[in-house]
């Protein structure tokens, strides 16, 4: 356990230290987003949930939902700035970032219960769970600061999430040693997860940075942000 919230805590410390690069950071983080619903969430969420028409209709519903609350500005945070370190003429405005992150402290609880599911089932697979979610658990940190710092909050703001990020996922972990949710359950969440970041990442923040302005790094941070995702995955299983 303590290995995962060190790999949260030192995946959100490099975006903290590097914030001129918040662009390329917020650039990996669409890939992971994208990467975690596709190549972790629907997966998972399809095993557990056992219908697969009704699962992928959680994932569209929740997909159209936050839409729909992005696009009517019911999640629409005051104005930042991305682009500091690109030329003056452009200006991004990923309206959900900040939303994203308080997303990903939903998911790091599911993980938390995840390590507790492996501890249950044996010294192996708990190992190998958590060696899994520490590499993951690294992304997760990356993501969750710049998301913070790209809505141009002050870096208190994303140490005190990335902090949250750490919490609950020992919250997660402790509640799933103590009361084990119902599959269906946690594969309903997965899902619906999956659908709010597909959009964030996706339909938000991919077509937000795929500009002229520093566009070959951006789409290379973002395709490493799915490398890594799908490497983890690969491990895990």
């Amino acid at each position: 356990m303590a290995l995962v919230m060190a790999a949260t805590v030192v995946g959100g410390m490099v975006p903290l230290h590097f914030r001129q690069e918040s662009r390329l950071f917020l650039a990996f983080s669409a890939g992971t987003l994208v990467g975690l619903s596709l190549g972790e969430l629907v997966p998972e969420g399809l095993a557990e949930a056992g219908d697969a028409h009704l699962a992928m209709a959680v994932v569209l519903a929740a997909f159209v939902a936050t839409m729909a609350a992005d696009k009517l500005h019911i999640l629409h945070p005051h104005p930042h700035r991305l682009a500091e370190c690109c030329p003056s003429e452009e200006h991004l405005h990923p309206p959900l970032a900040i939303h994203g992150a308080f997303g990903l402290l939903v998911h790091s609880a599911l993980d938390g219960a995840a390590l507790a599911a492996g501890i249950r089932q044996g010294l192996g697979p708990a190992l190998a769970v958590a060696v899994a979610l520490a590499a993951h658990k690294l992304g997760d940190g990356v993501t969750t600061v710049s998301l913070v710092l790209a809505h141009h909050h002050p870096p208190l703001q994303a140490t005190r999430m990335l902090a949250g990020n750490a919490l609950l996922l020992a919250l997660g972990y402790t509640l799933g040693l103590l009361v084990p949710l119902p599959q269906s359950l946690v594969g309903h969440v997965l899902l619906a997860l999956a659908g709010f970041f597909l959009y964030l990442g996706a339909s938000d923040l991919i077509p937000s940075l795929s500009t002229p302005v520093c566009r070959k790094r951006d789409v290379l941070a973002t395709a490493l942000g799915v490398a890594l995702v799908v490497a983890v995955v690969a491990l895990a299983h």
